[in-house]
């Protein structure tokens, strides 16, 4: 016999919030060769959160287009060429929110503005709130995840290479995942 769980919503406190790049991810998911799912992420962010009466208002953040990571040197330099990211001429990646809506508890979602390549576009992300809490030193914490995806052709990503059978190298569909802690400012 076992004991059913019920799992109740986190209760957002109110504050502004640092993002904590140590414990945070900011990542990306597209299909490669159209068979198999390639994942990346960014080493270089930075993010403020604003909460207010339980819920999510206020969303920004910078992301370093050159600190792109896909654990291979050579790729990670090709995704900072003019045929991706364009680094030299788009250093960062922006986002900024622009409306919240409350889906649930602890469930929101998030439109925003997402800058990459000097292309601005909106954005919708899928936000749960994972956790709140005091750390051992006193500090106070929250946890997001979030979800979005974004047409990579739409901010200028073109790179078009297909397969002898048509398909594409790299798809154009590119999921967002984020994991997010963030620290409330003093």
């Amino acid at each position: 016999m076992t004991a059913a769980t019920t799992q109740t919503a986190v209760s957002l406190p109110t504050g502004t919030w640092t993002v904590d790049p140590i414990h945070s991810t900011i990542g990306f998911e597209v299909k490669h060769f159209g068979i198999s799912t390639f994942r990346g992420s960014f080493t270089g962010f930075d993010g403020q959160i604003e909460t207010g009466d339980g819920s999510l208002e206020r969303v920004a953040g910078t992301v370093k287009a050159e600190s792109v990571d896909v654990r291979d040197p050579q790729l990670s330099g090709h995704l900072q060429s003019e045929d991706f990211f364009d680094v030299v001429n788009h250093p960062e990646i922006s986002f900024a929110s622009t409306a919240v809506r409350k889906v649930t508890g602890d469930r929101f979602e998030l439109d925003g503005e997402l800058t990459i390549r000097g292309a601005t576009r909106p954005v919708t992300l899928d936000v749960e709130v994972e956790g709140a809490l005091t750390d051992p030193a006193g500090g106070e914490r929250i946890s997001l995840s979030a979800r979005g995806e974004i047409d990579r052709t739409e901010f200028g990503i073109a790179f078009d290479n297909k397969l002898d059978n048509g398909a594409l190298m790299v798809g154009e569909k590119v999921r967002l995942v984020l994991t997010v802690e963030a620290v409330r400012e003093a």
